[in-house]
């Protein structure tokens, strides 16, 4: 993995509640709660069964989702700009087994410039090993910018914005 940092992590608090990876309010969701340190962005995850490809494997859909969560976060809090995904590259290393925990790691690889940047991910078992690694190029936007999407009520882009001052 990229450069872990040593800073201390702490909790980002999220606003969209009712989101498939990270809304906390979604009773289908993964509940993906996110922590960084300002260099990365850590989520432990355990996944319900519900969510199964093959007998007791986690689905493969499921895994690039947790991916592009992850990396989307980590381009938002670290660039400090709001995000679209613009493309997402996985590979599946090992497998990733249904209701045990994993932890999902992301990072920015590359700012290309203040438009873009490239961002990585990994997802690891409880022993450390990495079983998926991910790449996403992601367009980055000033809530200015975002606005004119109309993809979230105007509220949310002002909770985000405030975070983005105070974290």
């Amino acid at each position: 993995m990229e450069n872990q940092g040593t800073k201390e992590y702490k909790r980002i608090e999220r606003v969209d509640t009712d989101c498939f990876a990270c809304g906390r309010d979604n009773p289908h969701g993964l509940h993906m709660r996110f922590e960084t340190n300002g260099e990365n962005l850590r989520s432990s995850i355990t996944v319900p069964c519900h969510m199964r490809g093959w007998s007791n494997l986690v689905h493969g859909g499921i895994l690039s989702t947790i991916c592009d969560e992850i990396m989307s976060w980590s381009a938002i809090y670290l660039t400090r700009r709001f995000i679209l995904t613009k493309s997402l590259s996985l590979t599946f290393l090992k497998p990733v087994f249904i209701d045990r925990e994993i932890m999902a790691r992301g990072f920015i690889k590359e700012r290309v410039d203040e438009r873009n940047a490239v961002v990585g991910a990994e997802i690891l078992d409880k022993n450390g090993e990495i079983c998926t690694r991910a790449r996403g190029e992601f367009a980055l936007f000033t809530p200015e910018d975002f606005r004119k999407f109309k993809i979230m009520p105007d509220e949310l882009i002002d909770e985000m914005s405030a975070s983005f001052e105070t974290d």
